[in-house]
């Protein structure tokens, strides 16, 4: 569990303890690409416009460590890393496409 989110978690709410595994800036964002289909490292660096390698592979690892991704090493030459979402983690797919949905109906208004 992140430190962030130790408080959260002892409030014994449901909520609290979603936000403790799959809160942060880009969690949502790589669930929601990962469900799409097993995703390379760098593949998941270009589509997180923004991220950086490091961020990525620390969010990775928490999401491996709770259960919600797995990562499969490729013998491939060179090796290559592919991450797809655990039986745990698919249990969030319709929740990631309700986000997706709610972002298509109510766009950021720039001003």
């Amino acid at each position: 569990m992140r430190k962030t989110y130790e408080q959260m978690v002892n409030c014994n709410c449901d909520t609290a303890n979603a936000l403790a595994v799959i809160g942060g800036k880009w969690k949502i964002l790589m669930l929601y690409h990962i469900s799409k289909g097993d995703k390379g490292f760098n593949e998941l660096v270009r589509l997180l416009v923004g991220i950086t390698p490091h961020t990525l592979s620390k969010d990775l690892r928490e999401l491996i460590e709770d259960g919600l991704v797995e990562k499969t090493i490729l013998q491939h030459i060179p090796p290559r890393t592919s991450y797809q979402l655990t039986d745990v983690g698919r249990e969030l797919e319709p929740i990631l496409l309700k986000i997706k949905e709610f972002g298509h109906r109510h766009p950021i208004k720039r001003h």
